[in-house]
């Protein structure tokens, strides 16, 4: 039994992941934002059998096959990433013949090119988990034998490509970008300041493989600010005054969420007294932290692995910088004493 096998079809993805076509009622999958490949890598059928047919249970629809095909990488190894791949049950032939396959040869590698029979894998589903950052590929040859002749006189037939992307965890830096960058700025000037422009920057925390580089994914962006509480001194800069957010990022109470503050540059325009700190969340678009799960809890949010936090001006809350809003002084009354005439 061949350890290896290479995927002929490499150089055919893209046309066949680009074209608009809809052949016997399945439409071609085009990946979601700039993984590519992405998936199976054939959806179209040789004969005139539906694809979703081919399996057992029958799939009547494929509408989740692609974002699927992209999941999560959590650093606690406790609780890994997972799937399961499952091969058709009845092969896809030009002549709509409809024989059943007996068993399964597994393939994995994680290039497009090179492969590795994964040994003990001969049923019609494959479970994986623990994935790492980058591409995973997995092909899948099907074995007819029904009479249990030997498999090493077989006809061998063509293999089938599935591939899967883990997304690289990014690190967060928030700078101040402007000009005339000062920490403070007069509250009557808030909308108009000049003084703070905050830009958060993305990088790979740890990845060096493809896609790269940070720029070829978008982000989701949300603005925090976290204001002293102290009443007695609003200018107050002790970190003791200021909420604690949770580091982990389950928990988000204490926070404030800057309304329409959602791209990577935000120029804070607070019109209240006070000293602040600011940190930006940055989340993968091409796949939700709330993905199957519904809307989380702000108290227990959803996958909190995949929000990455950057505080302004340090590696966290108490290292962070303090921008204050100072006040436009009221007018002053004058009056008279001490007189002598």
């Amino acid at each position: 039994m061949k350890k290896t096998s290479t995927m002929i079809r490499t150089g055919l993805v893209a046309l066949l992941l680009s074209t608009t076509a809809s052949v016997f009622g399945q439409s071609t999958q085009v990946p979601p934002g700039p993984i590519n490949p992405l998936g199976p890598q054939e959806i179209e059928t040789d004969g005139s059998t539906d694809r979703g047919n081919l399996f057992d249970p029958t799939i009547s629809g494929f509408d989740d096959e692609l974002i699927n095909s992209i999941l999560f990488f959590n650093p606690d190894l406790t609780k890994p990433n997972s799937f399961t791949l499952r091969a058709s049950k009845t092969e896809d032939h030009v002549d709509d013949r409809a024989m059943e396959f007996t068993s399964y040869v597994w393939y994995q590698g994680t290039n497009g090119t090179d492969y590795t029979e994964i040994t003990g894998e001969t049923g019609m589903t494959l479970s994986r988990s623990g994935l790492t950052p980058g591409y995973h590929y997995y092909q899948v040859r099907g074995v007819i034998n029904p009479s249990g002749l030997d498999e090493t006189l077989l006809c061998e037939g063509p293999t089938e490509t599935f591939v899967v992307f883990v997304l690289p965890p990014v690190t967060v830096t928030t700078t101040n970008t402007s000009t005339t960058p000062a920490l403070q700025y007069c509250e009557n000037e808030a909308a108009a300041q000049e003084n703070i422009t905050l830009s958060a920057g993305v990088n790979y925390a740890s990845y060096s493989g493809n896609p790269q580089p940070v720029t070829e994914f978008g982000f989701n962006y949300r603005w925090y600010y976290v204001k002293s509480g102290d009443t007695d001194d609003v200018f107050s800069r002790d970190p003791a005054d200021f909420a604690t957010i949770d580091p982990t990022k389950a928990n988000i109470d204490g926070a404030t969420l800057i309304t329409g503050a959602t791209s990577a540059e935000y120029k804070p325009a607070i019109d209240v007294i006070g000293t602040y700190k600011f940190f930006v969340e940055v989340e993968y678009q091409i796949k939700d932290r709330n993905r199957g799960l519904g809307t989380d809890n702000p108290e227990d949010r959803n996958r909190p692995y995949v929000i990455y936090r950057g505080w302004f001006g340090g590696v966290d809350q108490d290292n962070a910088s303090i921008v204050t809003v100072t006040p436009a002084p009221g007018r002053p009354h004058i009056t008279i004493e001490g007189v002598n005439d």
